[in-house]
């Protein structure tokens, strides 16, 4: 079909509430143990979703973007000079 964006699947953006479905119900994380590094469970579960965001917005924008470059953009028209003015570029 001409006209039509060559894009992935819209299903892929079910992928991007992973990360408020893991944070938004707090009785999966709100606790103490197991520690890492000292830290509690608490902390650094929620830290541990930044780089998780990251790589799922990461990974659906892979699979959503247009694939080509659109068609139909409009050229620019030359830059032409008035009389008695230097043209952009000719170093004058």
């Amino acid at each position: 079909m001409e006209g039509r964006r060559d894009t992935g699947s819209r299903r892929w953006y079910w992928l991007l509430l992973l990360p408020f479905v893991g944070l938004l119900i707090p009785p999966i994380y709100a606790h103490e143990d197991p520690e890492l590094f000292g830290f509690p469970f608490f902390y650094w579960y929620q830290f541990a979703w930044v780089p998780i965001s990251v790589a799922i917005t990461y990974f659906v924008y892979s699979r959503t973007r247009t694939r080509e470059a659109p068609s139909g953009r409009a050229e620019r028209p030359p830059v032409e000079a008035e009389p008695g003015r230097p043209t952009p570029g000719d170093g004058s």
